[in-house]
Formats: C-alpha cells, sequence, structure tokens
C-alpha cells in the first residue's frame, strides 16, 4: 500500500479530537514525495496551502497532516502548475490505521492520534486527554459487509483477511460482539465469513451540480434530508450556489433528498477485498 499525506485544517484536527470525525476529503500527495518538507514552512508550500481563505500561513507554529493508506476513492488530477503527483479524494471515511501527526516550526513532530478502525474509532496519543465523542455511522460512506443477512458498516483491515463490523447500538440476537472504549459495538470477522463486501458510491445531481450524497436522516418534521459533498471542478457554481466550503475544493450542504436529481448507485469493490462475490444490492436515499 503507498502512504499518503494530507494536510489537514485546524477545524477538522478539533472535531477529530472532540467529536471523533472520522471523514475526510480534499487533495493529498503522496507521503514519500513531500517527505523533505519538515516545517510548517515547507507544508504551506508543497500541499499548496496558499489557497484564498486558507486557515493556514507559511509563518504556522504547526501544521497537522494526516497519514493514511492509499483509498479506492483517491482520483489523480493533473493541476497544471503543480510541482508533485496530486491525488483528490472524495468525501470518505478514513482508512484504518490513520495517523494525525502535528508538525513544528523546530522539524519536530508529535502523533496526536490514532484511527483504529470503523469497530474503535481514534485513540487520542496524549496521556490523560479525553477519548472523542463518537462520530454517528453512515452506510453512504465507507464499506459495507453483508453478514449473516445483515449489512452492517465495516472496515477492511490486516491485508484483506480481516473485516471489522461495526454496530452504534447493542446487538440484539448475534453473539460475539465487543464494545470499544468508544462505545461502538464491533466484530472481526475473517473475509470469507462476509458474502457481500462493497461501498456504496451514491450521486447525484442538485440544481445542476454534481454531488455525493454522504448521509441522509429523518428531520424533526420527519421530512428527509441529506448531506451532500461536491464532485468535480465546478467550483463557480458551488460558490454561487452557496455551499459550505470546508478547504479548497471541498463544498458540502444538507440538503432536501426531495431536491436531488439523476441519482445513481454504484458499488466500489477494489480488487484486494477478493474473494467472496460482488455485491447486487443497490440501496438509494429514500424519498
Amino acid at each position: 500500500m503507498t502512504l499518503m499525506q494530507k494536510a489537514i485544517t485546524p477545524a477538522l484536527t478539533r472535531a477529530i479530537l472532540t467529536a471523533g470525525h472520522d471523514r475526510v476529503a480534499g487533495y493529498v500527495v503522496r507521503a514519500e514525495d513531500v517527505a523533505f518538507a519538515t516545517t510548517p514552512a515547507q507544508l504551506f508550500e508543497v500541499h499548496g496551502l496558499g489557497y484564498y481563505g486558507s486557515p493556514f500561513s507559511p509563518y504556522d507554529r504547526s501544521i497537522d497532516v494526516l497519514r493514511f493508506e492509499s483509498s479506492p476513492q483517491l482520483q489523480y488530477r493533473d493541476v497544471p502548475g503543480y510541482i508533485l503527483p496530486l491525488w483528490w479524494l472524495r468525501h470518505s471515511r478514513i482508512p484504518p490505521g490513520a495517523e494525525l501527526v502535528r508538525i513544528y516550526d523546530n522539524g519536530s513532530q508529535t502523533l496526536l492520534a490514532r484511527y483504529g478502525d470503523v469497530g474503535t474509532g481514534w485513540t487520542v496519543a496524549q496521556l490523560g486527554a479525553p477519548r472523542p465523542a463518537l462520530a454517528s455511522l453512515s452506510r453512504c460512506v465507507g464499506p459495507v459487509a453483508k453478514w449473516h443477512g445483515a449489512y452492517l458498516e465495516a472496515d477492511v483491515v490486516d491485508g484483506g483477511h480481516t473485516v471489522v463490523m461495526a454496530l452504534a447500538n447493542p446487538p440484539l440476537a448475534e453473539t460475539g460482539f465487543h464494545q470499544a472504549p468508544s462505545g461502538r459495538w464491533y466484530r472481526r470477522v475473517a473475509r470469507e465469513d462476509v458474502t457481500e463486501l462493497f461501498e456504496l458510491d451514491l450521486t447525484a445531481r442538485w440544481n445542476g451540480l454534481s454531488v455525493r450524497v454522504v448521509d441522509q436522516w429523518q428531520d424533526s418534521q420527519r421530512y428527509v434530508v441529506a448531506r451532500i459533498s461536491h464532485l468535480g471542478d465546478d467550483i463557480d457554481r458551488a460558490e454561487n450556489l452557496q455551499l459550505d466550503r470546508v478547504e479548497a475544493g471541498v463544498y458540502e450542504a444538507v440538503v432536501y433528498a426531495a431536491e436531488l436529481t439523476d441519482i445513481q448507485t454504484n458499488q466500489v469493490v477494489p480488487h484486494t477485498w477478493a474473494p467472496g462475490p460482488a455485491a447486487h444490492q443497490h440501496h438509494a436515499v429514500r424519498s
């Protein structure tokens, strides 16, 4: 696996360390390509952090980066004028084993937290620091496993040999689930015990903008709402529609599901997730 690196905004670091946020999106580089960048000023340059409205500065005392193994949601981007190979990561669950690292202006670095998997969540490295809260699960983002006839949020670990399945609440009938310190219930099974394994990629258009649906729920009036994340390069349209700009190129919003059009469901099944048949069950936004 290739180790990737992404600069993390201060707001995202706070969300990880306090709320257990387990999503990420935006521009990513290979860690080996930027191994020479060991100060905030160098990171500012190699990660292209001087974009309009950026929370970063080359004079920052520290900058945080996320290091993680490559994801099926990575897409190579040929960006004119950028000196390093660059990838775009669509809104995704953070891959298992990812590390959040703080790099200081004296060249030193400190591990802030490590993400185990969907079952265990984040573990803060600092002794005595409070454990982050638990992020909500979403079947719209991250691997999904079919096990004993049920679809569960999952992660693939141990080089593809093991599947970690997660539940937000205690299982009603199945045994063998354990409660992580985070509060989530999880169970590890062999890949062969899972009959289907895929990541749902649910895309749509909203006011002409190509988006990925990353969450859905019912509001207080029982209307179905969805969190959408912008796809593609139509930055002007995303700005004109007043989506929330999370960082460079990353725009998101919460909208009514009924406003979505051209809904398509696809399933991402990397070859490393074999064996086992590809899934045929499609899920769509409820309306």
